[in-house]
């Protein structure tokens, strides 16, 4: 039995199909069944069937009971190569940009206090990539603002948060404001997520952005310029706001929220994952207009 052999079993499990494991192990089709194969033969049994018409592999009793020691013997693996090389174990978190800018890094902080012993490995990255970081183990959690169409990855919904409008003080806007007082030529457009989007074509039907933007450190240079309008999650603008040349204007339309959700994969254990949430929660306890769905 080789490690290799071990990999493709848990690929297969991972992807259902031996088309799509042997494309994310970069083999083809006939090398993954032939490695398959030579574990069933040297295990003496059958781990995978088929159902008629279907390409799914599914867990034979005994390829269900192979499947946890499998997890299990990797994971020592891991440790052992971990204990020989003195490198501490890495948790990988991924992120979008706004949410790794103001509100993440208290989180961070906490739970490295609460972890020292672990290395903390922070990606930004979409959700397309992240995606397929998870697929391939290079990603441990990741959060989002989307809904993903993997249905291997597990999606849970963290917190809520309602928008608010921010801009420069020099614009002088009297609350509560309507969409037609906004400006559309001084907007700074941040495409928070597809609700968001949704929301702004409704509300602003002739939108005409000053310009569109990604970075918070853009954001928050060109709002700086005290003329400009956006709206952000309130954790954007409660880190914003710390600059002093901006302000929350009261609207007279209704603004949408943002919903936060964690992607993990069903393989990672539980109690580390578990552990970030919980220093999440706490720190979601200090900004009371944040919903928690912890």
């Amino acid at each position: 039995m080789t490690q290799t052999g071990i990999a493709c079993f848990l690929a297969i499990c991972r992807y259902k199909t031996i088309t799509r494991a042997a494309e994310m192990l970069y083999i083809t089709q006939s090398s993954l069944s032939m490695r398959l194969k030579n574990l069933e033969t040297e295990l003496g049994g059958t781990l995978f069937y088929r159902r008629k018409g279907s390409r799914e592999m599914i867990l034979t009793a005994a390829g269900k009971e192979f499947y946890e020691l499998a997890v299990q013997y990797t994971a020592l693996e891991e440790e052992m190569k971990r204990v020989c090389k003195k490198q501490p174990k890495a948790f990988r978190i991924a992120f979008f940009n706004s949410l790794g800018t103001y509100l993440l890094p208290q989180v961070f902080e906490l739970f490295l206090q609460a972890h020292p012993q672990l290395h903390l490995e922070l990606q930004d990255m979409d959700l397309g990539a992240a995606e397929k970081s998870l697929q391939n183990g290079a990603t441990d959690l990741c959060f989002t603002a989307g809904k993903t169409t993997d249905e291997h990855l597990l999606q849970k919904p963290v917190f809520r948060e309602p928008m608010v409008l921010l801009c420069g003080k020099a614009m002088n806007l009297k609350a509560p404001v309507t969409a037609d007082q906004l400006p559309a030529n001084r907007e700074i457009c941040v495409d928070w997520c597809s609700s968001f989007s949704h929301w702004h074509k409704e509300v602003f039907p002739r939108a005409n952005p000053q310009i569109t933007i990604s970075i918070m450190t853009h954001l928050q240079q060109f709002l700086d310029s005290g003329t400009s309008w956006s709206i952000v999650p309130v954790s954007v603008a409660e880190g914003l706001l710390k600059t002093g040349n901006l302000q929350v204007v009261e609207t007279a339309f209704p603004l949408p929220f943002r919903e936060i959700s964690i992607l993990t994969s069903p393989e990672l254990p539980t109690p580390t994952v578990d552990s970030f949430c919980d220093c999440l929660r706490e720190i979601l306890t200090t900004h009371s207009k944040i919903e928690s769905l912890l």
